[in-house]
């Protein structure tokens, strides 16, 4: 029987990631287990943006700080919880970031969503998420996206920072 101790959620903070950090937190408190949230920004992003007026290390702060912020905010969004809230902020290429993390913490279960802001155009799978059920030597749930649930719940956050690839 599969014993859940660590679960890994990577927020994108589209709106699917509302509702997978939602389901994640549910099962944390079901399970006992801890909650991992892991956001991770894609240095690629800087060199498509750049130009020659263009202040990289003004942009790499903002985004930065923006991302830490949005993601505190999730860690704040379940009130009087009971569950074991840890905030990760990565750089660099989102599904080899989400396995190499889950890999050193010893995570038991991966929660992704199926879609997410890079992936609204694909029809079956999102890239990242394709990736990390292709490559994860754990159980992976993926999430599929339900907005008619997001626009019910009123669970819609407005965000400055930027989604895992910029």
């Amino acid at each position: 029987m599969l014993q859940v101790k660590k679960i890994l959620v990577p927020i994108d903070f589209s709106n699917n990631s509302n509702q997978v950090f939602e389901f994640g937190h549910s099962l944390a408190q079901y399970t006992h287990a801890q909650l991992h949230l892991i956001h991770i920004i894609d240095p690629i992003y800087y060199e498509k943006q750049q130009t020659e007026t263009t202040d990289l290390s003004f942009i790499h702060k903002t985004r930065l700080e923006n991302a830490k912020e949005e993601l505190r905010k999730f860690k704040f969004e379940m009130p009087y919880s009971v569950v074991d809230i840890t905030e990760v902020l990565v750089e660099g290429v989102p599904h080899i970031e989400i396995l190499d993390y889950a890999r050193k913490n010893d995570i038991d279960l991966i929660i992704i969503g199926s879609h997410g802001w890079t992936n609204l155009s694909r029809n079956l799978m999102g890239s990242i998420a394709d990736k990390i059920m292709r490559q994860a030597d754990i159980p992976v749930i993926c999430l599929k996206s339900n907005m008619h649930v997001i626009r019910n719940r009123e669970l819609r956050r407005q965000s400055f920072a930027e989604n895992w690839v910029g």
